[in-house]
């Protein structure tokens, strides 16, 4: 056997299988005499057929069988040992002149390689918004606490500084309900809502419908009682039926220590400056998880701009229709490279930085990761001390969950390359109030869609 590579240029080549009958040839004497010994055929015991019937009827398909396996193999060992970094799979070139009975048999596959390019984060300067608390925002927040610890009182109609629980359902042109839609039950603040007004008089069975950036003052709330995504929050506009269920109001809670042992536990905080102190610390703690958000964004968005290398077009979107379930013409193709293309070059962008830090997930990490996550989605819900015993089982179920593990892995990665972001990226910082913020956040969601 002979492999040799033909390198066409620095991003595609060819490697050249030649093998021999002495290649292949034990192999498919060995699986004829292994069917033999197998096979009922009629007029003969088990495992006596002769071994000329079976290779009448057999020989074709076991040579060709054998013949794979032994060239996936070289070509994986070729691979390997030579540490070629291929992009999608080898395609084999069509060879219509194959004699199986020659000497000597020789295969062409066409590979595609992965781009040599560096990446030097230091050259990037990326603004770091750090979003600070206003006072208004603090004497909402403690308002909204008083409001929630106060006693509740059923009224006949939504009044201002009230709330009101109610079903919420997506609803189309037609107001007809919209199958896959959102549909969901939220027990609505007054205060927090951006046309009140529209609320305020309503009683238990009326219907409003309005378009959901039309709801809240804070896009944010959308995310929290939609279960949206940053971006969809701010994205999503689509038509809401909101069926009034109950209004109700609380009478406030006086700002004391009954209200702080309520909110914190007892003797946290002592004073109403310790509270808001506290409050402040927790907003501003809430902002930087958005902060980190939009510098990762921006941070991936400099990596697209910046580091520039070239793909082996030609060999993936023959890949791609290669690969293919459907037929696709040359159209189809191109459609779908230029689909796949911004995702592969990240995936190579992400791959380069991971391999500069010495960065790679084990399996142990995943383990790991998943069980720091369980351990906060149970500090959420009260469950601070819960038995190891029993969050091993819980950690041993997920690893058993393909998606999770995929998941956890796709999570992981994105940890360890925001940290890397974090401390080689030059930040500029910007000090900036929330409502700047969801300004610049808002502008920049519809320059993307342009």
């Amino acid at each position: 056997m002979n492999v040799t590579q033909n390198k066409i240029d620095n991003l595609n080549t060819v490697v050249s299988i030649t093998i021999k009958p002495e290649d292949y040839k034990p192999k498919v004497e060995k699986a004829l005499k292994d069917y033999q010994k197998k096979l009922n055929m009629p007029g003969f015991r088990k495992g006596k057929a002769p071994m000329g019937i079976i290779k009448k009827q057999y020989e074709g398909a076991v040579t060709f069988e054998e013949i794979n396996k032994v060239l996936n193999d070289s070509l994986s060992n070729y691979i390997s040992e030579n540490k070629l970094n291929i992009l999608g799979q080898p395609l084999p070139k069509t060879n219509d002149n194959l004699d199986v009975n020659a000497n000597e048999l020789t295969f062409d596959f066409e590979l595609g390689l992965a781009p040599e390019f560096s990446v030097d984060l230091s050259k990037a300067k990326i603004d770091y918004y750090k979003i600070e608390a206003s006072e208004k925002e603090i004497n909402e927040t403690i308002e909204k606490m008083q409001t929630q610890l106060g006693q509740i009182i059923d009224v006949d109609q939504i009044e201002d500084g009230g709330h009101f629980s109610a079903q919420v359902e997506e609803i189309d042109e037609n107001n007809q309900s919209i199958e896959e839609g959102i549909k969901t039950n939220i027990t609505f603040i007054v205060d927090d809502l951006k046309n009140k007004d529209l609320f305020i008089g309503k009683k238990s069975g009326e219907i409003i419908e309005i378009n959901a950036q039309e709801i809240f003052n804070d896009p944010h709330q959308l995310q929290h009682f939609l279960g949206l995504t940053h971006e969809q929050a701010h994205d999503f506009n689509g038509k809401l039926k909101i069926t009034i269920e109950k209004p109700s109001k609380r009478t406030k809670a006086e700002v004391n220590q009954e209200l702080f042992d309520k909110v914190y536990g007892k003797d946290k905080v002592s004073s109403e400056q310790e509270l808001r102190e506290k409050i402040k610390e927790e907003l501003e703690g809430y902002y930087k998880r958005e902060s980190d958000n939009k510098f990762m964004n921006d941070s991936v968005e400099w990596l697209f701009e910046n580091i520039n290398f070239d793909l082996p077009e030609e060999f993936l979107k023959k890949y791609i229709k290669n690969s293919s379930k459907e037929p696709l013409n040359d159209d189809e193709v191109n459609s779908e490279y230029e689909k796949s293309e911004k995702g592969l070059r990240y995936q190579l962008i992400e791959g380069q930085i991971l391999s500069d830090n010495k960065i790679s997930i084990q399996y142990n990490d995943l383990v790991e990761f998943t069980r720091d996550q369980m351990k906060q989605q149970f500090a959420m819900y009260g469950y601070n001390d819960i038995p190891e015993a029993e969050l091993n089982k819980y950690v041993a179920n997920a690893m058993k969950n393909e998606e999770q593990v995929r998941q956890a892995s796709n999570n992981l990665i994105q940890q360890n390359l925001f940290n890397i972001f974090d401390k080689q990226i030059g930040k500029v910082e910007k000090i900036v109030p929330l409502e700047e913020f969801n300004s610049i956040i808002k502008e920049e969601n519809s320059k993307s869609k342009i």
